[in-house]
């Protein structure tokens, strides 16, 4: 399988990109010129009838006046007023009872055969007044024929010829033409106008502040999302950033903690093979390479468990409930012996609650607490570890407290969304040298030492209450601390207890 070699190449450009402002402009235009068409063929259509109905109402009119003139007349002097007093343009035809015309003022009458059978004589004979239209298809015209009775009989046929719908739309095309190369000219510029003045908001928007400037109300739920996106990033990258210092920050100082015991190691062991160490000291520095290297081991396996936690790779599924009376006192048994040989009194107490969480990782974090406890308590001082229950409203304290974070076992989270508890709560407190207030906030940073002489003389790696306070943001708990200068510290770690 073929793969880019560039993982910042851009992408695929879009196959057929279409223009917005182009799109909205024949979209415009087109509407609005099939709009003007049909408006124009309405118009002239309805023109036409308009004139059709006009028409035909003068012709009967004039139909009916001509049957009154004739009305009591003879044949003769009826041929002789129709030839007389109504000349044109219309035509005249003058039919006997029989069918017969007698007068017709366009052709001789003999030559237009029996008219009886006509559809408007027809219509005359059974209504007095008859009025029809004929389409001529070899003329391509149509014919209004309106026929009056009179009293004895004859008939009065007056006709008129005049264009059908489609000849008088075709005798408009010129006009109406004329006028629709007008309106496209006025629409192709309002069609410019208007998507011009749609396009204006979106022209205007900064990618960079989707929501700043006035844009469509339609607009608002992508431009939301594109500015939460963009947050999103933003703070992304920031949190890339800083992990990637601390990455930096932490890569040096682990390189750095290292050196001391591999120096000792190696300058040791390098006495040692060169024989320039006299036997009998030979044993001391056995001593002093075993001391470093266990030292060296401490922090490595520091190192592993910090990242571990970084990566959140401990499994879910080896949490359970935890007796936290029972682990604090595993963890005094074991460290009973630092405590006889730093002459520091050790003590637990409390009642049984359950933690629910990962073991190891609970009785590390705990370990660390006593641990550091001991080695910062001075010969005749005193450590007290206490295990306790709280209230889902009980408060980690006043002292400065390390957030918890991402959630490990079922806790009860609060509005905020954060832990709220019922908490196992396990409180380390020793009557050691203190923190000065000024170093609170950091102490649970990693490799921060708030004496650099002292954490040596201690045998600390700098990295176990940044274990504590991970552990406690992996379980969705916390950590706190209050101390002043000379008075002692006390450090409280509280975790969800185990439901059920």
């Amino acid at each position: 399988m073929a793969c880019s070699s560039d993982p910042l190449a851009p992408s695929r450009p879009f196959a057929h990109p279409r223009s917005l402002s182009r799109s909205i402009f024949v979209a415009v235009l087109s509407f609005t010129l099939v709009a003007v068409l049909a408006t124009a063929i309405a118009l002239v259509t309805v023109s036409y009838f308009a004139e059709e109905k006009r028409s035909e109402e003068a012709l009967v009119m004039q139909a009916r006046a001509c049957a009154q003139v004739l009305e009591g007349r003879s044949a003769d002097e009826r041929v002789e007023l129709i030839r007389s007093q109504f000349p044109g343009p219309e035509r005249f035809t003058l039919v006997d009872p029989a069918g017969v015309v007698v007068c017709d003022t366009e052709a001789a009458g003999t030559a237009l055969g029996n008219h009886g059978s006509r559809p408007e004589m027809q219509q005359a004979v059974s209504q007095g007044e008859g009025v029809l239209v004929r389409h001529s298809d070899t003329l391509g015209q149509d014919t209004l024929y309106v026929a009056e009775r009179l009293q004895d009989g004859y008939f009065i046929r007056v006709s008129e010829e005049r264009l059908s719908l489609l000849a008088f739309l075709g005798s408009m095309a010129l006009p109406v033409g004329v006028v629709v190369a007008c309106a496209v000219l006025l629409v192709v510029l309002l069609s410019r106008f208007l998507a011009s003045r749609i396009m204006r908001p979106l022209n205007r928007l900064d990618a960079s502040d989707p929501l700043a400037g006035d844009v469509y109300e339609e607009m608002q739920p992508i431009l939301r999302r594109i500015d939460q996106q963009q947050r999103q990033l933003k703070r992304q990258n920031e949190e890339l950033k800083q992990a990637e210092g601390l990455r930096r920050e932490f890569s040096a100082n682990v390189s750095h903690e290292m050196k001391t015991p591999l120096q000792v190691i190696s300058g040791s062991a390098e006495m040692i093979a060169g024989g320039l160490v006299a036997p009998e000291d030979v044993r001391d520095f056995g001593g002093r390479i075993y001391l470093e290297s266990q030292r060296l081991r401490a922090l490595i396996n520091d190192v592993l468990t910090l990242s571990r936690l970084d990566e959140s790779s401990f499994d879910a599924a080896e949490c359970a409930p935890v007796d936290m009376l029972e682990l604090v006192r595993r963890t005094c048994e074991r460290l009973r012996p630092l405590a006889r040989e730093r002459q520091v009194s050790l003590a637990f107490d409390g009642a049984p609650v359950y933690a629910e969480g990962n073991e190891p990782l609970i009785e590390q974090a705990v370990s660390n607490l006593v641990e550091n406890a001991i080695r910062y308590t001075g010969e005749g001082g005193a450590v007290t570890v206490q295990v306790e229950s709280q209230a889902a409203d009980g408060a980690a304290g006043d002292g400065v407290v390390a957030e918890g974070g991402s959630t490990a076992a079922d806790a009860v989270l609060g509005d905020d969304g954060m832990p709220s508890g019922p908490w196992a709560v396990v409180r380390v407190q020793d009557t050691g040298i203190g923190i000065p207030a000024e170093d609170l906030p950091k102490i649970f940073e990693r490799f921060y030492r708030t004496e650099k002489s002292r954490s040596k003389e201690t045998g600390g790696t700098g990295l176990g209450l940044a274990i504590v306070k991970h552990a406690a943001s992996y379980h969705g708990g916390d950590v706190a601390v209050e101390s002043a200068l000379g008075e002692g510290s006390t450090f409280t770690l509280r975790l969800p207890q185990a439901t059920g």
